[in-house]
């Protein structure tokens, strides 16, 4: 009986000693873990496509692709695929080149809320180089793929946005499959058009 008596008085003076220690300010954040992310905030995820305007050699060529991610804060990041056909010769000799990569996407946008406001990205990725000739042979190589861009979006709607920005594509990885074909062919100038679909956070108390 005894036993039982202390048993009791333990559990009730344990419990009580929690509910002041929950009502102390002193003990208000004890049970939440601190971290190096503690004031970012998921608010938001979107996916759409996007075309890439640009010159390899003499022609202009589309890509086209499509990606998507997590928007943090006035941060995104997430991850894209896109390619690349186009009819191209140098010194008379090629066909074809196809072009295909995919990889990280990461980007900042300032002031979101606002009409129209900041857009700026990078694409990392990893691919595959495939050129036709015109005797039947065909070059394959991996590359890599980097495209910073910068420029203006658009609110269309709360859940859709229209990005246009300029930027420059470095690709790299490929030895030179022919003469007339230098290293820096396909490096250059991009325009791209870019639609996203999704929640953006527009109801948060955000710019």
């Amino acid at each position: 009986m005894k036993k039982l008596l202390i048993i009791c008085l333990a559990f009730y003076f344990s419990q009580t000693a929690f509910a002041q220690k929950s009502g102390d300010p002193f003990f208000e954040d004890n049970n939440e873990t601190e971290t190096l992310f503690n004031k970012v905030k998921v608010v938001g995820a979107f996916g759409g496509p996007f075309f890439e305007y640009s010159k390899i050699g003499n022609d202009l060529e589309v890509s086209s692709g499509g990606g998507g991610g997590l928007i943090i804060n006035d941060f995104f990041i997430g991850g894209y695929g896109m390619g690349t056909i186009t009819a191209s010769i140098f010194e008379e000799e090629l066909e074809s080149i196809e072009m295909a990569h995919g990889g990280l996407w990461m980007g900042y946008t300032y002031r979101p809320r606002k009409l129209i406001h900041l857009f700026t990205s990078v694409k990392l990725g990893a691919g595959e180089l495939d050129i036709e000739f015109d005797n039947g042979a065909n070059y394959d190589d991996a590359i890599f793929v980097a495209t910073p861009e910068i420029g203006v979006e658009l609110n269309v709607f709360k859940f859709f946005k229209i990005g246009f920005t300029g930027g420059y594509r470095f690709v790299n990885g490929y030895e030179e499959p022919t003469i007339g074909f230098s290293k820096n062919e396909l490096n250059g100038a991009v325009g791209t058009i870019t639609l996203r679909f999704g929640g953006f956070g527009h109801g948060r108390n955000r710019w």
